[in-house]
């Protein structure tokens, strides 16, 4: 387990890009019973020659801490600390923000203005990385039973994070050169991307760990075309097999599963609209498990997204980002 590890913790956090001479916020969100995963990150921080500062949000604590704050509490001088700050290392234990217990409205308000203010003063870091341990806590969410889990996060941190990055250089190198691109899947399937004027982004340690894959911003009107998928996890709406998607116009329209079609009818024309196309560059996620934050950086898979896309230079706006993840394709 990671807490045991001091080794692949210091990889991580070279990986993340911690550089000599910052000031590096570990935003922890843990009980006391894993502080010590915490003080390792700060060791690893500072063996880079750069400043670690450490603040615990603990659903034990932080229910008792609100259930008598006063609206005077966290005033704007306090979220000002963190101003400062060049880097942020989002540690999870298990799902942050949520609360050990519900609290009166009142007091529930205090601390949603707490989260609002703390993450508005955060999110002008300059780097921001959301670290997810293999704990069984975390493993709820993924909806793996909590061993498998654990050896599968943990594998996946455990990578060369220098090769990553060449892979994912040299793979951008061959696809930025092309302005449009289509998938083949399936026996007749293709769909159409273009890609003018938008960029790739490697995702090796800087982003959303477990890292390892590479993504773009399609042209949002212009995706066309169908995929097919021999099996799909839809995070939410169950496990498809054999699943044909057809979009028109950027706009994933319908497929040829009624179960699939009546969720897309819920959704907004933005919430589906195709806004990423993704190759997952990680050797050591080698099979699906319907758990996205893994199976989009699954080596030799492909993904395409629903949803927003302006947080990696796209124009498309939506409360939903949805991937959807293959095994069967090819890039032409």
């Amino acid at each position: 387990m990671i807490n045991t590890n001091q080794k692949l913790i210091d990889k991580i956090v070279r990986a993340s890009g911690v550089q000599p001479g910052s000031l590096v916020l570990l935003h922890f969100w843990g009980e006391d019973a894993n502080i010590g995963i915490l003080h390792e990150f700060s060791t690893a921080v500072a063996a880079l020659g750069a400043s670690p500062l450490e603040l615990q949000e603990c659903r034990t604590s932080n229910q008792k801490r609100f259930a008598v704050a006063s609206a005077g509490c966290y005033q704007e001088n306090y979220f000002k600390i963190f101003g400062q700050v060049d880097t942020i290392l989002d540690i999870f234990c298990y799902h942050p923000v949520i609360l050990g217990a519900k609290l009166p409205d009142t007091q529930m308000e205090i601390y949603r203005n707490y989260m609002k203010n703390l993450f508005h003063t955060l999110m002008h870091a300059e780097h921001f990385v959301q670290i997810r341990l293999p704990l069984a806590a975390n493993a709820e969410e993924s909806g793996l039973d909590p061993e498998d889990f654990i050896c599968r996060m943990t594998a996946a941190y455990d990578i060369d994070y220098e090769q990553i990055k060449s892979d994912c250089k040299k793979q951008i190198s061959v696809l930025a050169q092309k302005s449009q691109l289509s998938l083949l899947t399936g026996n007749n399937c293709c769909l159409h991307f273009d890609l003018a004027g938008r960029n790739w982004v490697a995702d090796c340690g800087s982003g959303d760990m477990p890292c390892g894959e590479i993504y773009i911003a399609p042209l949002e009107n212009k995706t066309f075309g169908t995929i097919f998928y021999p099996e799909l996890y839809a995070e939410d709406w169950g496990t498809f097999q054999n699943l044909t998607l057809t979009v028109k116009d950027g706009i994933l329209t319908q497929t040829d599963n009624p179960d699939f079609n009546d969720h897309l009818a819920k959704l907004s024309a933005n919430d589906r609209t195709v806004c990423e196309l993704g190759i997952g560059m990680n050797q050591k996620v080698h099979t699906l498990c319907g758990y996205t934050v893994l199976d989009e950086k699954a080596a030799n898979t492909c993904h395409i997204a629903i949803g927003a896309n302006v947080m990696f230079g796209g124009s498309n706006s939506s409360t939903v980002h949805m991937d959807f993840v293959n095994t069967d394709f090819q890039i032409k």
